[in-house]
């Protein structure tokens, strides 16, 4: 179709071969199946997992190499000791979970920005800052156990430049 339009032509030309398609650039065993299925849902929550005497174990990972938590939000007690277990399944992506005050998020990884990856995207002794792991390169976890905050909504948040616009959920303490 194309020949016949540069031509100056309306119709194809009956008597064209087909143009066979360029040759694979990357080999087959290295290539990424595009995906069949539509992306699931994210859970609307994670519920603590009891570890005796108040204790809490909260596990939250991302969706792939989507900039996505799995969990829109997590809750806990208030006052309870509360392991927070990061994996980060992306293959590509290095991320890392920061609990703050409630309506801090962009601010926190704003100021996160200026003190840079050796202080792990996060302002130094920053009293906003509840709890947080250090980055978790792709493929990798970490953890953080903290002392649940007072009732209320905080908010928690991947800091790594840029990722905080959709990376972010809400923590109860309740």
């Amino acid at each position: 179709m194309l020949l016949a339009i540069a031509c100056g032509s309306d119709e194809a030309d009956p008597n064209a071969t087909a143009t066979t398609a360029p040759p694979n650039t990357v080999p087959a065993q290295d290539r990424t199946a595009e995906p069949t299925a539509a992306p699931t849902a994210i859970p609307a929550t994670s519920a603590p997992a009891p570890t005796g005497s108040g204790a809490a174990v909260l596990d939250i990972d991302v969706n792939g190499d989507a900039l996505q938590f799995d969990l829109g939000s997590m809750s806990a007690s208030a006052g309870a000791e509360v392991t927070v277990k990061f994996t980060n399944s992306s293959s590509v992506n290095t991320h890392n979970w920061a609990l703050v005050e409630a309506g801090t998020k962009d601010a926190v990884s704003s100021d996160g920005t200026g003190a840079g990856p050796a202080n792990n995207w996060l302002p130094v002794d920053d009293p906003r800052v509840i709890a947080a792991t250090v980055l978790v390169g792709p493929g990798a976890s970490g953890e953080v156990t903290f002392t649940a905050p007072a009732s209320g909504t905080y908010q928690f948040v991947c800091t790594f430049p840029g990722h905080n616009f959709t990376m972010f959920g809400d923590f109860v303490a309740n």
